[in-house]
């Protein structure tokens, strides 16, 4: 067993759909005392970035079906506000937005990491109410075979180019603290405008492999090549290794000391918070309850899983209450841990 596995803070708390989840739907019915509550009103998600990206993606399809579920059937609509890497919206549902449930958002999954290092500029993710999580965003390292890449011995014998969109995302800060936390030789190029350009990149031979992109992503432009190996997987982010992808490692397991496995594997949690909905706080107890119990429901829908399936969207439902352990495991990391994280990636701005 590697020392990630020993020591790993997040191991036992997450990955697939729990009976949480339907205990949470089975629940006594919180509807009763607020039947007439959300009658004829409109319930807004915030998204903090624009249309047409994953985030936005699973708002619309929350917005579709989460109606349905809440007592007096409002309209649900999408509010985009992008700004700040989505802490603009954030703010927003904090400081200004009604607190009677009919505000609800889908902030950026590094929210509680974002909040534990200081980076979320007066966000805190520890005021949200978490409500459920629609899919978690499980991010993958890949290279085609002819590349000759097919695992983390490789990545640290030789330079391997990958390509980044810059910032803090995940397809420059994973290679990133890789080099730093495990040794590897990333050679990071940044510059491009999205995962999909970064993908292409790869396939164009300007890049040796892509770092830190949604594993949905990958496997609908590279399914055929998965199965057959044309494409190799070679390492995942989240908690633990997916089920459905266990033979390939997560990045928590090549810190090269336990320290560094647990850096490692506090911004590799980020992917199990993934797609969730939250509300701000100050919304009345009974009324979080029954946006709980309908978010629980909506996911149970059997509709609504078959229109994913339909339109290839991943869903990955946490009930709210697996979602906020994983925040608060996020917020309770030891200080110390947090300070030298954030000093590593401090030293990203200086490149």
């Amino acid at each position: 067993m590697t020392a990630a596995k020993k020591h790993s803070p997040w191991r036992g708390i997450g990955g697939v759909l729990t009976a949480a989840l339907f205990a949470l739907f089975c629940a006594p019915d919180a509807r009763a005392a607020d039947d007439n509550f959300y009658a004829g009103k409109t319930v807004s998600i915030l998204v903090g970035y624009e249309a047409g990206g994953g985030y936005d993606l699973y708002a619309r399809l929350a917005a579709q079906f989460l109606g349905k579920y809440l007592p007096g059937h409002p309209s649900v609509i999408v509010q985009n506000m992008p700004g700040a890497g989505g802490l603009k919206a954030a703010r927003y549902l904090l400081d200004a937005a009604p607190k009677d449930g009919t505000a609800l958002g889908i902030p950026a999954q590094t929210i509680a990491f974002d909040s534990l290092l200081g980076y979320s500029a007066g966000v805190d993710a520890g005021k949200f109410q978490w409500l459920g999580r629609l899919a978690m965003n499980v991010e993958v390292g890949a290279a085609f075979a002819k590349s000759g890449i097919a695992s983390i011995a490789d990545l640290r014998a030789r330079q391997v180019s990958t390509g980044g969109t810059g910032g803090t995302a995940s397809t420059s800060v994973i290679p990133f603290l890789l080099n730093k936390l495990a040794g590897t030789q990333f050679k990071i190029v940044n510059g491009y405008r999205s995962a999909v350009e970064v993908l292409l990149a790869m396939q164009r031979g300007e890049m040796d492999m892509v770092s830190g992109i949604g594993l949905t992503t990958v496997e609908v432009r590279f399914g055929k090549e998965i199965k057959d190996g044309t494409l190799r997987l070679i390492f995942q982010s989240g908690i633990g290794r997916q089920p459905q992808i266990a033979s390939v490692p997560n990045i928590s397991e090549f810190g090269r000391t336990d320290e560094e496995s647990q850096m490692l594997a506090l911004f590799s949690s980020t992917a199990s918070i993934g797609r969730s909905l939250v509300a701000p706080p100050g919304v009345p107890p009974a009324r979080v309850a029954v946006l709980r119990q309908a978010v629980a429901a909506m996911l149970a829908d059997k509709a609504l899983a078959a229109y994913a399936a339909a339109h290839s969207i991943m869903i990955d439902p946490g009930a709210a209450d697996q979602v906020g352990a994983i925040v608060g495991k996020t917020l309770a990391a030891p200080p110390e841990l947090a300070r030298k994280t954030r000093a590593v990636l401090e030293t990203m701005k200086q490149q």
